[in-house]
């Protein structure tokens, strides 16, 4: 694991202790506003070992006002921020996202399909992955018609993969056996 993801995962975790369940998804919503507010131009600021850390501060603190934040996450990002550390912002919020996910029971889920799924196919597969794990499902859709039909689904470390693709190089192995 590289360094930068477990500083940022270290900050994650503190920030997730210290607030409560109620609060998570907010400061989680807060902490993705953010990150949309600073590009990669940004992102190279606060890494830059050039630019003072007072520099950094001041760039915060002016996003901080214009941008309302818990008192929680603004105390996070400012130590962040004294200790030259936004620059793995990215990281921060995919390690927070993981601890807030982990806490309110929710799964994130991958269906990446050759079409468009309807809406009844999709609720079906959402409702099989909560009997599964337990939890909440979140489910992103990605299209890739190099799959040719069928789906494959990606829920943690466990992946379904009933794509018709997936089928044809089977049997091609099969058949060449």
């Amino acid at each position: 694991m590289r360094l930068e993801v477990r500083i940022a995962r270290r900050y994650a975790k503190a920030l997730s202790e210290v607030l409560p369940d109620e609060k998570l998804e907010k400061v989680l919503k807060e902490i993705k506003t953010l990150l949309s507010l600073f590009d990669e131009k940004a992102i190279k600021f606060f890494k830059s070992p050039i630019i003072p850390t007072e520099k950094k501060v001041e760039l915060l603190n002016s996003v901080l006002e214009k941008v309302e934040v818990s008192p929680e996450l603004q105390k996070v990002l400012k130590l962040m921020a004294e200790r030259n550390r936004l620059g793995i912002l990215k990281e921060f919020a995919e390690e927070f996202e993981k601890f807030a996910d982990a806490r309110l029971g929710v799964v994130k889920a991958e269906i990446t399909s050759a079409t468009e799924l309807d809406e009844e196919v999709l609720n079906r597969i959402k409702a099989k992955i909560e009997e599964l794990f337990g939890k909440k499902a979140e489910i992103t859709v990605k299209l890739d018609p190099s799959i040719i039909g069928g789906f494959i689904v990606r829920v943690a470390d466990k992946v379904l993969d009933a794509s018709i693709k997936t089928q044809l190089e089977n049997l091609k192995k099969a058949i060449a056996d």
